[in-house]
């Protein structure tokens, strides 16, 4: 991942019977630690391209992400629903809540607390 204005990143999904599905992006807005803006295409079906934003609050201990798609057509839209995009968008949710899970369960037995060191919050 190149994550600046106008760096790009691909990668490749595969599905639990082994079809693979590949995608593309291009960052159009890159604002650490509260925004990025990329295109989003799926190179099965070129020219269906789409504006994904994701922006990051902080609650608390917790960070909110939300995510806004935005499709060039109702129809690009209808057709990315019908196609399953739903559910790979659900497992890979799915699958960065994890990750986030284990990092942080690494970095605190990382961290441990010392008399010059209190125990570190990590979030």
């Amino acid at each position: 991942m190149d994550v600046r204005f106008g760096g790009v990143w691909r990668y490749v999904q595969r599905g639990p019977d082994g079809d693979e599905f590949a995608f593309k992006s291009v960052y159009h807005t890159v604002m650490p630690p509260e925004r990025l803006a990329y295109t989003f295409e799926f190179e099965g079906m070129p020219g269906h391209v789409m504006l994904e934003t994701a922006m990051f609050e902080e609650q608390g201990s917790k960070t909110t992400m939300t995510v806004i798609d935005v499709f060039q057509t109702v129809e690009d839209r209808d057709g990315a629903l019908q196609s399953r995009m739903k559910d790979g968008a659900t497992e890979s949710m799915d699958r960065f809540a994890k990750l986030l899970q284990s990092s942080r369960a690494h970095r605190t037995s990382l961290v441990k607390p010392t008399a010059s060191r209190p125990a570190a919050r990590v979030i």
